[in-house]
């Protein structure tokens, strides 16, 4: 049986990826070197705090501040989300369909508490979940399970009675390793690939959720 679902936030809930791209991508050529599309991919679900202390390790800077560029970073994320992105297709049906079955929800994500309230907030979808925990607060990001293990915990279900929605193969190696079921939903370039299939079930978008699969996940 299935007692509690688990969301990811970027992604997943909101197009918010490519604005993180734009972020990093401006703010790190700024001060070395801007990402290639592979590093983002490395990059993708963990912490900013990883992200940041990985590129300055790979192309280092002077007057090095982990805490002024993460605020650079994500303050330009805040604001390129609420100005451009929406909420993605079968968010809020998927968030009504577990409500009627009276499913515990929670967000846990990479991002810090703050943004993860603002954008949210901004949307009018915070007081949907029970339980919203950031990464920024255990001692490894995906793809470490800490994150989801401790929502878990918070909502007060085993971990093997879990269901995680994931976009990131972080997160889908996240949620596996914390022994939960996981739905992937890759972005439409990353669908194809084959490291994807170890999730319980892979959609193209929430949109494609339906009751039957929701019987064949409680199996």
């Amino acid at each position: 049986m299935i007692d509690a679902v688990i969301f990811d936030m970027d992604g997943l809930i909101v197009d918010s990826e490519p604005y993180w791209r734009i972020a990093e991508t401006k703010i790190f050529r700024n001060l070395s070197v801007a990402p290639a599309e592979a590093d983002f991919e490395k990059m993708m679900g963990r912490q900013i705090n990883e992200v940041i202390q990985y590129w300055y390790q790979m192309h280092p800077w002077e007057n090095y501040s982990l805490v002024h560029t993460q605020k650079q970073i994500l303050s330009e994320v805040e604001k390129l989300v609420i100005e451009n992105s929406i909420l993605l297709p079968g968010v809020l049906e998927i968030i009504s369909f577990l409500k009627n079955k009276n499913i515990s929800i929670a967000l846990a994500s990479s991002s810090p508490t703050s943004l993860i309230n603002g954008i949210t907030k901004h949307f009018g979808i915070f007081d949907q979940f029970e339980i919203i925990c950031s990464a920024e607060f255990e001692k490894f990001g995906k793809p470490h399970p800490a994150v989801f293990l401790t929502t878990a915990k918070l909502l007060k279900v085993n971990a093997e009675s879990c269901l995680v929605l994931e976009d990131s193969y972080n997160g889908v190696l996240a949620a596996k390793a914390a022994q939960m079921k996981c739905i992937a939903v890759p972005c439409k370039e990353h669908f194809s690939q084959t490291r994807f299939d170890i999730a319980d079930l892979k959609l193209n978008s929430l949109q494609e959720f339906s009751p039957h699969h929701w019987e064949i996940l409680c199996k």
